[in-house]
């Protein structure tokens, strides 16, 4: 591919981001050579999203859309979501990132070109997009059944307006990644999924799509990273670089230091706290960042906020159908640091973004 292609590849993606953009993130899947396997993304947003953690039981009652062909169903696995307000000023209504009790790992971040289609004249059950990392996480223990289930569309995913005013467009894209190290990256393109599944999708950040994102990151490839890597906020370079660092880490089997190294590399594609910038709307600082690990079921939370790492013990986590949700906030809850097994509360279930 000729560099006037690549410059306007990348030029496309800029308009794009700018015409619409919000929600920018980053994640990366590390796999060790032990089979180790840690996901860690960054969560951008111009505003606050009161995150917290929620832990759904197994036998859990889940209504994914609300109303009229709604779809309603009951978990077959524990999970664990970060989930949160899309309107600062309102309920906990969306799921953004969770791992379930058998390794598996959902983390929603923002597309620009996503375009779910018209709702379903067929009587089709819905969720809205904010139950959409729940809905996936509470039914398949696997990559390759996620996979298998969306591509058959037996549910139709709401693209609801959501943040204050409802201003902010329903345009996501789902990672995917389990505890062998399988993944997949899940774009709905004129209402058709469109899916990139195999060990090799290790990163994933935002506009423009992702066959595009590769073929940028695939010209970047042939250069010393080392002496030469994009170096801008925007979409496309958070990619590249994540790609790159990543693939710098050790292929340790020191769980420790394969958590350190795999926060080192999101943070390195985090955007620095501050004003948004009026001239670049789409971009937005880094509110908090997380890290799945899938061996060991280890769930850490960090927020942009605080000096404080905190974490998740799943395998600690009762997840018998009768023992109830429960939530914890982390955002506003700086004085958390280490293990908060024992520190969530009783909670209801989330009433889901609805039209």
């Amino acid at each position: 591919m000729n560099s006037k292609r690549i410059t306007a590849m990348i030029c496309a993606a800029a308009v794009s981001l700018s015409a619409s953009g919000a929600l920018a993130c980053s994640r990366v899947t590390w796999l060790g050579s032990d089979g180790q396997v840690i996901t860690g993304r960054s969560m951008d947003w111009p505003l606050s999203f009161n995150a917290r953690f929620y832990i759904f039981p197994r036998g859990t009652q889940n209504d994914g859309a609300g109303g009229k062909d709604s779809l309603r169903w009951t978990s077959k696995y524990g999970t664990v979501v970060v989930a949160g307000t899309s309107d600062p000023s309102g309920p906990v209504d969306g799921t953004f990132d969770g791992m379930n009790e058998k390794g598996l790992a959902a983390n929603l971040l923002y597309l620009a070109e996503a375009d779910f289609g018209p709702a379903p004249e067929d009587g089709r059950p819905r969720i809205s997009f904010g139950a959409w990392v729940q809905y996936v996480l509470s039914n398949y223990a696997t990559v390759e059944e996620a996979v298998a289930a969306i591509k058959e569309q037996s549910v139709y995913i709401v693209p609801v307006f959501f943040g204050p005013g409802k201003k902010a467009a329903p345009a996501v894209h789902l990672a995917l990644s389990d505890a062998s190290g399988d993944s997949a990256i899940v774009e709905f393109i004129k209402g058709e999924p469109v899916i990139h599944h195999g060990r090799e999708y290790q990163v994933m950040t935002n506009s423009p799509t992702y066959d595009e994102q590769l073929t940028l990151n695939n010209y970047w490839k042939r250069l010393d990273g080392a002496n030469v890597l994009p170096g801008s906020r925007q979409s496309e370079d958070r990619f590249v670089r994540a790609s790159y660092y990543l693939g710098q880490l050790p292929r340790t089997n020191d769980e420790r230091q394969a958590v350190a190294g795999v926060f080192s590399v999101i943070r390195n594609v985090s955007v620095p706290w501050g004003e948004v910038d009026p001239r670049h709307p789409n971009l937005a600082p880094t509110y908090w960042r997380t890290i799945l690990d899938q061996t060991h079921l280890v769930y850490y939370f960090e927020s942009t906020l605080s000096p404080n790492i905190v974490w998740l013990n799943l395998k600690k986590v009762n997840f018998g159908p009768n023992s109830g949700i429960r939530t914890l906030a982390l955002e506003g809850n700086y004085n958390l640091t280490g293990s908060v097994n024992n520190s969530f509360k009783p909670a209801k279930n989330i009433n889901y973004l609805a039209p």
